[in-house]
């Protein structure tokens, strides 16, 4: 069995799908570091194997930067750093599946608060870079993104398409590897709009229909991720890819899907460093 030095970039052991992937390193033998992107890379003494990239939105700038340095150190990585910056920012995964002919909802970057947009109201506004449903709102006119604006600083914004038909509901497929490993349908709790489970969604197991499997795969293939959790949204246009997240959080569909999701991660952690080390 391999004996491998696989770095976790997250900022605490305490995060539930951190402490669950350390758990499964070491029962398959591996030394698993945990590493704070806080902390200066000079005190980083021992060289790892291979990197497991758990970036969220909190200290996303300064991590990348970590483990760009990493990366040109060597260092393996399971997502490398470029595809975690496109898949982490809506807009760009936006333009990247709409370069591929991957169905998703319209979607138009605002720079600047402006009266009229080419989407019907209400929409779905987001900030580019959030996650667990935070920076997300449903606005039912132009007012409301100008408040939205005053709100988040004057930064970019994503409009999205509202579908009243999928209102508070969707479907996470978790992928590692280029496999689909689970996955699960979310609903809001009543009156919410936002299916997140950090915002006290239910979820339960859901099969995904050939089509949808397809759509997933050719997602993470086109924004180059092997651990990712895809969001699918189903509409009267069809089943729509709203985004794809590098660092998709392991508690919730674990339990729902009843899959041990962090060893599959540790596993094709393993499989790729040894595609890498043969390659060499």
């Amino acid at each position: 069995m391999l004996n491998l030095k696989i770095l976790l970039l997250s900022r605490k052991f305490e995060i539930h799908s951190s402490r669950r992937l350390v758990e499964e390193g070491v029962s398959r033998g591996h030394t698993m570091l945990l590493w704070d992107p806080e902390w200066p890379l000079t005190r980083l003494k021992i060289r790892p194997d291979i990197i497991i990239p758990r970036i969220s939105s909190f200290q996303f700038s300064k991590a990348v930067k970590v483990l760009t340095a990493l990366e040109k150190q060597g260092c393996l990585s399971v997502n490398p750093s470029q595809n975690y910056t496109v898949a982490r920012n809506k807009w760009f995964t936006y333009v990247a599946l709409t370069e591929a002919n991957i169905a998703s909802p319209s979607s138009y970057l605002i720079t600047r608060f402006e009266e009229t947009i080419p989407l019907e109201f209400p929409v779905i506004i987001k900030r580019l870079e959030s996650s667990k449903g935070e920076g997300v709102f449903l606005a039912e006119n132009p007012r409301a993104i100008a408040d939205i604006f005053l709100n988040t600083g004057d930064e970019e914004l994503l409009a999205q398409e509202f579908f009243p038909e999928a209102f508070g509901t969707d479907v996470r497929a978790f992928v590692v590897g280029g496999e689909i490993k689970a996955a699960m349908k979310r609903t809001a709790r009543p009156g919410e709009f936002r299916s997140n489970l950090a915002l006290g969604a239910t979820a339960e197991p859901c099969e995904l229909e050939p089509h949808e499997s397809e759509l997933i795969l050719k997602t993470i293939r086109t924004l180059g991720l092997q651990v990712s959790g895809v969001d699918l949204l189903r509409t009267r246009k069809g089943s729509l890819v709203l985004e794809a997240n590098p660092c998709p959080g392991l508690e919730g569909i674990e339990k729902y899907s009843q899959q041990n999701l962090a060893k599959s991660i540790i596993q094709y952690a393993e499989e790729l460093y040894g595609k890498h080390k043969t390659s060499r």
